[in-house]
């Protein structure tokens, strides 16, 4: 299969390029390569996701919340309920021109990322396989991501996080997020206290840390 990596960084010189300019040099970062990407390692690339692997991404977004979630949402929803809701969240959507979905894969595709441009990048989901996490896939997705909405025009984003996952609250402001309050969510039917996080330049998160 034909693969695709994030190649180069972006650089903020290139703000006062218009955005035809911007969207030529990140196609160009997104051209077939042998070649490591920048977020990438030897053995992981970063991606634009097809529509075919949409069931894909749905087992990884399933597996993930089954497994992050289980303090937080019933067993009976995450064991039964969850499978049809995102399974059909994933067959039915409909990607914008300014949406952003990337995948990290290896030899299989290891986990994904998806951002709702309407018009503020929302990010929406960030997923890794269980057995993956603590590789630094997270962080090459959400600098990938952040380098392509820098292309695009966007200077901004925001994310929702359950109160009580700690470790992703700290994942999250490591990469230059802030936090902006709380309030409860609802999350299919059910009541979740969520804190907000906002990036006011997305250029943090590419920078090494």
């Amino acid at each position: 299969m034909e693969s695709c990596q994030v190649r180069g960084r972006f650089d903020s010189s290139k703000a006062h390029l218009n955005k035809r300019m911007l969207s030529d040099w990140f196609s160009a970062a997104l051209q077939p390569s042998r070649k490591c990407g920048r977020w990438a390692s030897k053995k992981m690339i970063i991606r634009k996701a097809k529509s075919s692997e949409f069931n894909i991404i749905a087992d990884i977004h399933i597996e993930s919340w089954r497994s992050a979630y289980s303090n937080v949402l019933p067993p009976k929803f995450l064991d039964t309920e969850i499978v049809p809701i995102l399974k059909k969240q994933w067959g039915t959507v409909k990607i914008k021109n300014d949406d952003v979905v990337l995948v990290a894969e290896e030899k299989e595709i290891i986990g994904f990322i998806a951002v709702w441009c309407r018009p503020i990048p929302f990010i929406d989901n960030l997923h890794v396989k269980p057995s993956h996490r603590s590789h630094n896939v997270g962080t090459a997705l959400m600098r990938a991501t952040a380098e392509a909405l820098l292309v695009k025009g966007h200077r901004t984003a925001y994310l929702w996080v359950f109160q009580s996952n700690e470790k992703a609250i700290r994942f999250y402001e490591k990469l230059g997020g802030v936090l902006k309050g709380s309030v409860m969510k609802d999350i299919f039917g059910r009541e979740v206290l969520s804190k907000k996080i906002e990036w006011d330049d997305l250029s943090t998160i590419t920078m090494e840390n």
